[in-house]
């Protein structure tokens, strides 16, 4: 097919990954399974440049044709020790140990006062603290 040879013409990865897209959107009402496979090309080429937004936009139309893909990455992580935790934990430890509320805290992240605490919990079991204080003591 010419289009996809054209879309193979872009030097610049992120054009090219942009019209695979536009590829895709052309071939959904023609050829569904060749829709899917152009849109899962760019979807890849997306995701290796962390085009976060062009990815959840293709993942949308995939939807569209009845097609679910993950949009998660596994990230392997110590079980103990600051890194293994989770961007959220890191923000919730970095404000407690500045001297925050779980309320202040929670207002700040827009989550409620409960889910702080159960940050916080799971935060000390892996650093191995017991305390506020402990996380203030020796937060980086």
């Amino acid at each position: 097919m010419g289009l996809v040879a054209a879309t193979e013409r872009y030097s610049d990865r992120w054009a090219r990954a942009s019209a695979t897209e536009d590829l895709g959107g052309l071939l959904a009402d023609y050829d569904r399974d060749e829709a899917v496979s152009a849109l899962d090309r760019a979807m890849e080429v997306y995701d290796s440049l962390g085009a976060a937004w062009d990815s959840a936009r293709v993942r949308s139309r995939l939807r569209r044709l009845g097609i679910r893909r993950r949009h998660w990455h596994h990230v392997p992580r110590p079980a103990t020790g600051w890194g293994s935790l989770t961007g959220t934990e890191e923000k919730v430890a970095r404000l407690v140990a500045h001297g925050l509320t779980n309320r202040q805290v929670a207002a700040e992240l827009f989550v409620s006062p409960h889910t702080v605490g159960f940050h916080l919990r799971q935060i000390y079991r892996k650093l191995a603290i017991q305390s506020r204080v402990d996380l203030a003591r020796i937060a980086p």
